[in-house]
């Protein structure tokens, strides 16, 4: 505990049928170098066992707690984690990942000397080939070669931008309690697709000050398969909700910064889930119709913006070709390439 009694950091692992790695995960989490932690699991109505495995790792470490609640996605269990939390901040791990040994206690520094926040880390992207070995995809890297902290404002030029993708996941952050319980920050719990998101437009919108760390403490593990096979409608539908609830977050903030570059990423995604679908019928039927129909209007409010702004040279052809309606060709394109680990995981 710190000198006031509080535990300095509380990390929210949702569970939902990861039974072969939540041990993994926990096992990341116990050898944190900072002590003063408690790792709240969330089972999300899993099936697998998984929180037996949990209940196993209990017995050697008191700071786990395990919640148990009917299956409500990913967003739910996130939220009822924040609720029962006790830290005065925040982290966030899927059970499927793993972080660095140290991660927690350099992030916590790192926001209490910059009086931040929130604070961010670098990822590395790993993928688990079929022999176990694991394969380094890439990594996130900061403009900063030391601990930095910079303005909302700063920081939201480059989310807007897809200037730095570590600043979209809650995974790669350390954030106060309170910007979640009194600010109104919360998850979307419709069982959303990259509801992370908005929540991290929501975080962004509400601080003053936010400390980046050039140092990739969180390992992100891809999925071996074909991610053809995981596009779908739905989660393109989930793309356009994403963006409306993170301008919803801006608005309410009073931002008055250009979105144009976001709405247009934003649109790029939420069309190669569509096109990437394999369901033709399901691109044809209401939803997909009515999806189109609001790309289309939210597509003639907008335009690239390149000048004076931070966009990496794969965004622009993004945002240029949501800006052209070229999706589905520039789509067919990608799936040609998709044995190549940087379209098939990083793209």
């Amino acid at each position: 505990m710190d000198m006031d009694g509080q535990i300095a950091v509380s990390i929210i692992v949702p569970l939902y049928n990861r039974k072969k790695t939540i041990g993994r995960c926990l096992d990341s989490l116990m050898r944190q170098t900072l002590k003063n932690i408690e790792i709240v699991v969330v089972d999300d109505g899993s099936t697998d066992g998984g929180a037996e495995v949990v209940k196993e790792c209990q017995k050697s470490d008191p700071r786990i707690r395990l919640l148990v609640q009917e299956n409500r996605g990913l967003g739910a269990a996130r939220n009822a984690g924040i609720r029962e939390s006790c830290g005065e901040y925040l982290g966030f791990v899927d059970s499927d990942d793993y972080v660095e040994k140290h991660m927690y206690e350099t992030m916590l520094e790192a926001a209490r000397a910059e009086n931040a926040e929130v604070a961010v880390c670098q990822e590395k992207n790993i993928c688990f080939l079929p022999d176990g070995k694991e394969k380094f995809l890439g990594e996130t890297e900061f403009p900063c070669g030391e601990r930095t902290a910079y303005s909302s404002g700063q920081i939201l030029d480059w989310f807007l931008n897809y200037t730095y993708l570590s600043l979209n996941s809650v995974c790669f952050k350390l954030v106060g309690r309170s910007v979640f319980t009194e600010r109104n920050i919360w998850f979307p719990e419709n069982y959303r697709y990259a509801e992370d998101l908005p929540t991290s437009a929501g975080i962004f919108s509400v601080v003053q000050k936010v400390v980046l760390v050039p140092e990739s403490l969180y390992c992100y593990i891809r999925e071996m398969g074909t991610l053809s096979t995981n596009y779908t409608v739905k989660k393109a539908v989930d793309v356009y909700r994403d963006m409306l609830d993170a301008l919803r977050y801006l608005k309410k903030a009073g931002y008055t910064g250009n979105v144009d570059n976001f709405v247009l990423g934003m649109k790029f995604s939420s069309m190669r889930q569509f096109y990437g679908s394999k369901s033709v019928r399901e691109r044809k039927e209401r939803e997909g119709r009515i999806l189109l129909t609001r790309w289309k209007k939210a597509r003639k409010r907008v335009k690239p913006v390149f000048v004076g702004q931070e966009v990496p040279l794969f965004h622009k052809i993004k945002v240029l070709v949501a800006y052209l309606n070229q999706e589905l060709p520039v789509c067919r394109i990608f799936q040609l390439f998709d044995r190549i680990s940087f379209f098939k995981y990083m793209v």
